[in-house]
């Protein structure tokens, strides 16, 4: 087995150069498009851990020169890195605080408890959290020590499926859900920006989530509810409720008060402006302060660089891809050949596969950034109107098929250390679903709100 992989590992990067010679006259953009596609499949297939994937796509990026360093290495910069590293230390902080068994005594408390009781539960309150909280990596990374106290709470242990099935319930459905609440996530916030700085298009919070919600959301979750309770039902092993009251001590309350601050201010970053990251770490500062000490130096040590590197890669990635001239001129010429049905519908599918499939190569923040500027063109082309053109790009980056493309389900699996294999079967099936049946429920709910 190890003799395969390392020959694959060879094989793999020069079948794809080869292939591609035949098509692309460019050495640059060959090399260009064999480390991506290289990458994806490393990540997709575990063949080698992804800390490795990461730094040979950082070496093969500088070595030949394929992005400024400035590009290549933006995911170390970028704001959804220092919120990752900001959140495993407030992660840290809630258990060392014990907060997690207060939060996970109120779902132990359900009654009539069962497993597909819990799952519900679940999806209703990481829902409801992702219109509180805008930051969706900051969601999950306050989500996966609660999530762990939850499964052990009704006695399942690490390797038990209702222990991953509950973990993948909170990562799962508040990232989905997040997709279509216009705060709640990187895409839509890409997508809104470059709509209103490019085509002076402001799109308003009510409109995007009465558009998406409804299907892209609501429908969406019950449909990992279900996939949830297929893969992973399981029996909870431990019903009893505990009632007991105790009193929040001094420690619990400072990082509660803390973690509220932190949440008012993500939930009025449209007012003050400032970084979800940069108030994540002024959180774990005043909690690492010698006269608090919460957050204490061997927690520091307990971070997983490998997961930072990750998440920095993906983001250095969809940055390199969104700034290739290269890329963009290929999209813009595939969407060229588009050739209209007598069928609207037909055409909105075609459209918006194209844009979700293009998501396992680019990752579905770089999805809105590199469709939002050739919005006019493919309107031209297709015959849609603007707006309709936006909100096929969020049924097209809501849809995901593998864990890499979104970074919130990355960081999510990081910590709860589940492998990828759990999360593809659902994200596979969900993404299967979605096209054969969630596109074209949104298409006609879309002619229905006449947009």
């Amino acid at each position: 087995m190890h003799i395969i992989k390392n020959i694959s590992i060879i094989v793999i990067p020069i079948f794809i150069y080869l292939i591609l010679s035949n098509f692309i006259v460019n050495q640059k953009d060959i090399i260009l498009i064999t480390t991506i596609a290289t990458t994806i499949i490393f990540w997709a297939t575990n063949l080698i851990p992804n800390f490795l994937s990461s730094l040979l796509f950082l070496f093969s990026c500088i070595i030949f020169s394929l992005s400024s360093k400035e590009i290549i290495f933006s995911g170390f910069s970028s704001s959804a890195f220092w919120l990752v590293f900001a959140g495993m230390l407030i992660a840290t902080a809630i258990k060392n605080v014990n907060l997690t068994n207060r939060v996970s005594k109120y779902f132990s408390n359900l009654k009539n408890v069962s497993y597909l009781n819990l799952i519900i539960s679940i999806t209703i309150f990481s829902t409801i959290f992702s219109f509180i909280m805008p930051s969706s990596v900051g969601r999950v990374v306050l989500m996966v020590p609660i999530s762990i106290a939850v499964a052990n709470s009704f006695g399942f242990k690490e390797n038990d499926k209702g222990y991953i099935g509950i973990l993948l319930a909170f990562i799962l459905t508040t990232s989905m859900s997040g997709f279509t609440i216009l705060p709640a996530n990187v895409p839509n916030m890409i997508l809104s920006g470059l709509a209103s700085q490019i085509y002076n298009y402001e799109i308003l919070y009510s409109h995007y989530l009465v558009t998406n919600f409804v299907i892209l959301g609501f429908l969406k979750n019950i449909i990992i509810v279900g996939l949830l309770y297929y893969f992973f039902n399981d029996k909870p092993k431990i019903t009893n409720k505990n009632r007991t009251k105790v009193k929040f001590d001094k420690n619990e309350i400072i990082v509660l008060i803390t973690i509220f601050i932190m949440i008012l201010f993500w939930a009025t970053d449209f007012i003050h402006k400032i970084s979800p990251s940069i108030i994540a770490i002024c959180g774990i500062l005043f909690l690492g302060l010698p006269f608090i000490g919460i957050i204490k130096t061997e927690d520091l040590n307990s971070v997983k660089f490998s997961s930072l590197l990750f998440v920095a890669t993906i983001i250095g990635l969809g940055s390199v891809v969104a700034n290739s001239d290269f890329i963009r001129t290929l999209l813009s010429n595939i969407i060229d050949f588009y050739e209209p049905s007598k069928y609207e519908i037909i055409n909105y599918l075609k459209v918006t596969l194209f844009m979700s499939l293009t998501g396992i190569f680019t990752t579905q923040p770089t999805i809105p950034a590199i469709f939002t500027p050739l919005a006019q063109h493919i309107s031209d082309v297709t015959g849609f109107n603007l707006s309709q053109i936006f909100m096929m790009q969020v049924a097209a980056y809501s849809n995901i098929f593998l864990s890499h493309q979104a970074p919130p389900l990355i960081v999510g699996l990081a910590l709860a250390k589940i492998k990828q294999k759990y999360v593809l079967k659902i994200l596979i099936t969900t993404a299967i679903i979605t096209t054969l049946f969630l596109y074209p429920l949104e298409y006609f709910w879309i002619k229905y709100l006449n947009l």
